[in-house]
């Protein structure tokens, strides 16, 4: 289960999340279901109207594991982009990847682990967004 937050998205990260969401390998995972719930009520905009201080696809943010107190840096990415070995990358279609995704800078994000514990981050800061930096159609 993911956060519940409301979610903001371009319109290609939007088109995009939908076919992973739906495709056969995803399709029957919780993370998938509900993220595919979270998309169906999704505000969409043009890449060039996402704000800066937004976690979308791509965006390498720095948060806080609110109960371990501890800050990690990560870049959300699709499944099919995370590299083997890479410790600084995390798929949307991990439990905490799909709840980061449409966070907000200062927002603090609340999600049930698998083992039914709940989680919980906040985050801190956006060191890149790809929208921000000009590459909108990426």
């Amino acid at each position: 289960m993911i956060a519940k937050l409301h979610l903001l998205l371009n319109e290609l990260d939007h088109a995009r999340l939908e076919r992973l969401v739906d495709s056969a390998e995803y399709s029957k995972m919780p993370v998938a279901q509900a993220l595919a719930e979270r998309l169906d009520n999704a505000d969409i905009a043009a890449p060039d109207e996402i704000p800066a201080d937004l976690v979308s696809m791509h965006s390498r943010v720095r948060f806080r594991d609110i109960k371990a107190d501890t800050l990690l840096e990560k870049e959300l990415v699709y499944p099919h982009n995370l590299q083997k070995e890479a410790t600084d990358q995390l798929s949307v279609m991990a439990p905490l990847g799909s709840a980061l995704l449409g966070a907000r800078v200062g927002e603090e994000v609340h999600w049930q682990l698998p083992s039914g514990k709940d989680a919980a981050l906040k985050v801190e800061e956006i060191l890149y967004q790809p929208e921000a930096a000009g590459e909108l159609y990426r």
